[in-house]
């Protein structure tokens, strides 16, 4: 074999467990030159599949064998629905990009990965989604602050940015120090420079984002201790501003399940009965109102 083509073999044997083996689905050694001459116009022997299956392994790869040879991909099919959901039901992200995106993600599970139905939620996107998402990433990596303007959607079903009071589309620099996920949307959680507090913006409506010369505050500054984000967004259910508050419940048992998922697991009940809990939770006002507003029926004040 010449030797160009001996360094292609290896490359070839590694495409062909990559795209068409699993764990369940294994090629034999026959199996493998059969393809490497159909596809890749390849003769070798069984002897030279080996000799590079063992390369590949000994270097490191996921090559195994089990009752045959198969590529061990990174992400197992349940993680790649999992991944793809997320994909198709959260990040406001154009047409185009989500597209591209899914198609990638379907891609690292080979073509024994059948994938879950495409089923997309009809949320508003925008094409600055990824974009500003990689200058605020950049941004929070560098010790910076970032400027951008802010929108609302309109019934044109187009992003219009935040007015100023002169009329003129207002301009935002903050302190940016985390982008979270949270209830099938992006935050940007950062500090407004002129404010002593932390706040969030969506991020889907962001506009316009560019990395600032000036230094960002130290979040110490601003919180006097690096904050717990777990905390931060049990704390604000529905991401509201406001500053939090202390509210004690009296609840259905029947709405535990409703009242860990959206104020976490650290809280603790008392007065519990057959049919009821007490417990004391965090939150922003305005996100307390919503939650009891869905779940009023099952929950009160006391």
């Amino acid at each position: 074999m010449a030797k160009e083509k001996k360094k292609l073999l290896i490359l070839a044997v590694m495409e062909i467990l990559r795209k068409e083996t699993d764990f369940t689905h294994t090629l034999r050694q026959a199996a493998i030159i059969e393809r490497l001459n159909r596809d890749f116009n390849l003769t070798c022997t069984r002897k030279s599949v080996r000799q590079n299956l063992g390369d590949l392994q000994d270097a490191g790869y996921p090559v195994k064998f089990n009752h045959g040879w198969y590529y061990d991909h990174e992400f197992s099919p349940a993680e790649l629905d999992y991944l793809l959901d997320c994909a198709l039901s959260g990040g406001h992200m154009s047409d185009e990009e989500r597209s591209s995106l899914v198609s990638r993600l379907k891609a690292l599970g080979g073509d024994c990965y059948k994938a879950v139905a495409d089923v997309q939620r009809r949320r508003p996107a925008t094409s600055q989604f990824l974009s500003n998402t990689a200058v605020l990433r950049r941004a929070i990596a560098e010790g910076k602050q970032v400027t951008f303007r802010y929108g609302d959607w309109d019934v044109d079903k187009e992003l219009h940015p935040r007015k100023a009071p002169n009329g003129r589309a207002k301009n935002y620099r903050v302190n940016p120090y985390y982008i979270v996920g949270t209830n099938g949307r992006t935050y940007l959680i950062c500090n407004v420079d002129k404010h002593e507090d932390l706040c969030h913006f969506r991020v889907d409506r962001i506009m316009n984002a560019e990395v600032a010369a000036r230094s960002a505050k130290d979040i110490t500054s601003v919180t006097g201790e690096a904050p717990d984000l777990s905390e931060y967004l049990c704390n604000h259910p529905y991401m509201y501003s406001g500053e939090t508050q202390t509210f004690r419940l009296r609840v259905d048992r029947s709405a535990i399940n409703d009242v860990l998922d959206w104020f976490g697991t650290d809280l603790e009940f008392s007065k519990v009965t057959e049919t009821t809990a007490e417990c004391e939770v965090q939150s922003d006002p305005v996100s307390m109102d919503f939650w009891l507003r869905r779940y009023g029926e099952h929950a009160v004040l006391v």
